[in-house]
């Protein structure tokens, strides 16, 4: 097996990972792998924006009270005074990166609202600041002479010494070849795990593999059953999952019946900009009452000019399925958006195995708590990768390589799978039923069937894996079923309703 040293590891390559490499690289060497391109992430899908303090009759003390509020009182509150007290910091590095964020007539950031917020404090570009923030990335990164990308290669595995992670088995898809990745340290930055569920906002590459690869390795995760579901995903045949962003609720856009009539005033205060579960779980009802397969979006009353300005995206993609969102209702359905919890670290992002740090989405910092804020996410990524390389900064020049018994495992000569008909099949099955019995709305009983399917599922797919040769698929089918596992398992432990998980009183 090939071996390729390097300081330090970083699996992923969105804002988290990025934002690291990029400070980790005055270190020393840095290598990023990543299974897709090195531009596909959920960073690049992101719409609103970042959440910091600039508004003058905004404060530290507000953010953090909206953030512990969303989070139904379950966050850590260390790590959101942290995070909301390094914000315009972070967001100021960015600027000067060369992210051009939206500038109001005064020449100052231009803040929008989103669900859950007091005031206005989210800075964008328009409604595409996830892209805009990952092409600044991506160029400094591929600048810098001390990162080397791996693209289309996929951790399998971390390889551990003395409770001391060495480092990660990393196959190359294209070549198929296992590659041993030595370092000093670790990174794991591989996103989130939207794939698990039927509909998602998650690109396809969200398959959970991070978690997976923690928790074969016995690293601590927690508050898995924290699945976020965005409001308002686009409701049509091609849409694929596209996101409305809830700065256009905070614009004044409002959730509708099918005749146009707002409902959400009658679920809570802040009416359609209501914590992202409250908003969900009312969508659901009114699908339930109205025997709808969807909601609206009605962003009809507001000032056409500006709608589209604002929200060119939003407004093009609508356009291009024959929606025109300045005279007509959008169709919206709540999607898996994003996990809550995720391999548990500490303020720096460290995790309990020594040497492996887990930053972004994959990871469980109690910033989100039962149920994220918006525009927080990025955010984190941005705060705690910072604080992951400050603190290696400080021991960085005393670490040295551990030489590991890791040793390359002699395998029997396994036949290539001639169709993946059997894993796609496998893999709709636990989509199916992770929507079905384990999303918004859930019970004992359909957590428990949820369960049964999984397991049964697991033991197909362990007999493909031992029987053929690994493919990309398989690999994603393994680790999509590791997820659900663990998100089932952690429901069925949680008795009560908190946050995003909401348990139904059966009559």
């Amino acid at each position: 097996m090939t071996i390729i040293e390097t300081d330090i590891l970083v699996l992923g390559s969105g804002i988290a990972g990025l934002s690291f490499a990029i400070k980790a690289a005055k270190l020393g060497k840095v290598c990023i792998v990543t299974k897709a391109a090195c531009a596909e992430s959920n960073t690049r899908l992101a719409q609103g924006g970042i959440a910091g303090v600039y508004g003058e009759k905004d404060s530290f003390k507000s953010h953090i009270q909206d953030t512990l509020k969303a989070g139904a009182g379950h966050c850590d509150v260390s790590a959101v005074e942290m995070v909301v007290k390094k914000a315009p910091k972070m967001i100021n590095e960015l600027y000067e990166m060369g992210v051009n964020f939206n500038l109001s007539q005064k020449n100052k950031l231009d803040l929008g609202k989103e669900g859950g917020h007091s005031h206005n404090r989210i800075v964008h570009v328009d409604d595409r600041s996830g892209m805009a923030v990952e092409n600044i990335l991506l160029n400094k990164a591929k600048e810098n002479k001390n990162i080397t990308f791996y693209e289309y290669h996929f951790a399998l595995d971390f390889v551990k010494k003395s409770n001391k992670c060495v480092g990660s088995i990393v196959w190359d898809i294209k070549s198929d070849k296992d590659i041993f990745f030595k370092s000093k340290i670790t990174i794991l930055a591989t996103g989130g795990a939207g794939q698990v569920y039927k509909i998602t906002t998650n690109p396809p590459i969200a398959t959970g593999d991070g978690i997976a690869m923690a928790y074969n390795s016995g690293v601590k995760i927690n508050d898995m059953e924290f699945v976020q579901f965005h409001p308002t995903s686009l409701f049509h045949p091609k849409a694929n999952g596209f996101l409305i962003s809830e700065a256009l609720r905070g614009f004044g856009a409002e959730l509708a019946l099918p005749d146009g009539k707002p409902f959400m005033n009658k679920y809570h205060e802040k009416g359609s900009l209501a914590p992202r579960d409250v908003v969900s779980r009312a969508i659901f009802s009114e699908m339930k009452k109205q025997k709808s397969d969807c909601m609206y979006l009605n962003a009809t009353h507001l000032e056409s000019e500006s709608l589209i300005k604002n929200f060119p995206s939003i407004y093009s993609t609508c356009l291009s399925l024959g929606i025109d969102i300045t005279k007509q209702l959008i169709p919206i359905i709540p999607a898996a958006h994003y996990i809550c919890g995720g391999v548990t670290t500490n303020l720096h992002g460290q995790t309990s195995l020594d040497r492996l740090y887990a930053l972004g989405e994959v990871s469980c910092t109690g910033l989100h708590g039962a149920n994220r804020l918006a525009s927080n996410s990025l955010l984190e990524g941005l705060v705690f990768s910072d604080s992951a390389f400050r603190h290696i900064s400080n021991n960085f020049d005393k670490l040295k390589f551990v030489d590991s018994d890791f040793e390359t495992e002699v395998t029997l000569e396994k036949k290539n799978l001639k169709s993946e008909s059997q894993i796609e099949i496998l893999s709709e099955r636990i989509k199916n039923i992770m929507w079905k019995y384990v999303g918004i709305v859930r019970n004992a009983d359909k957590l428990k069937k949820a369960l049964s399917v999984i397991e049964k599922s697991e033991k197909i797919a362990e007999t493909l894996l031992t029987k053929y040769k690994k493919s990309q698929k398989l690999i994603e089918l393994r680790n999509l079923i590791i997820t659900s596992k663990i998100i089932i398992n952690a429901a069925l432990k949680r008795k009560n309703s908190l946050g995003t998980h909401f348990i139904e009183k059966i009559k």
